[in-house]
């Protein structure tokens, strides 16, 4: 079976395929949306996007290789080392998971949890911010907004009360966020209504 993979290999010519990069939107699980740059880190290679959306580094010497995306909605990620001799000579693929920031446009209907971190007025840039036994998680940005996202959810992640519907959390309907920064754990509990925006705010 040709796989999704399979199909970024270049047709016939002098340049030889090193590896490609392909980005996956946290959310959609599609490919990112806006404005995206894709660059090695100190390198002057360029990427090349393909019709099949997968950025494509030729001809490049033998060593190790960063990758860097910068982007409108996303937050920014360097990839760790890349050594191109170790990945599968038939489909040299590097995929990097792109999270949403505060500021990605999510579709109507999505069921988001949006909030502020402060510490005496001030905003708290950096924290990491989860929601317990769950994989759910974000970063605050330097405005100290966090978004967390939910996908599509099932009935087992839903409770069901008077004709509403919660997202499950840890103790029936309540969701436990924590906000990690200095050493010092910020929680807040609250209930989110599927396909709602919730919103908090953590001190």
């Amino acid at each position: 079976m040709i796989t999704k993979t399979d199909k970024i290999l270049l047709k016939r010519h002098a340049a030889k395929l090193s590896f490609a990069v392909y980005l996956i939107d946290d959310y959609s699980g599609d490919a990112p949306i806006g404005r995206i740059d894709v660059r090695l880190k100190g390198r002057d290679e360029k990427p090349i996007k393909n019709p099949s959306s997968y950025y494509t580094l030729l001809d490049l010497p033998d060593d190790t290789y960063t990758v860097q995306v910068r982007s409108e909605y996303y937050y920014d990620v360097d990839s760790g080392d890349i050594h191109p001799a170790e990945l599968v000579p038939k489909s040299p693929v590097v995929d990097i998971t792109l999270k949403p920031m505060p500021s990605y446009p999510f579709p109507p209907g999505a069921t988001l949890i949006r909030g502020m971190a402060r510490e005496e007025g001030n905003a708290i840039s950096g924290a990491r911010v989860k929601i317990r036994d769950k994989d759910v998680e974000g970063v605050t940005t330097e405005e100290g907004e966090f978004v967390l996202y939910f996908g599509d959810l099932t009935n087992d992640e839903i409770i069901k009360e008077n004709g509403k519907r919660f997202v499950k959390g840890a103790n029936g309907k309540n969701i436990h966020i924590e906000v990690e920064y200095g050493g010092k754990p910020r929680k807040r509990n609250l209930e989110a209504l599927e396909g709602k925006t919730t919103f908090v705010m953590v001190k």
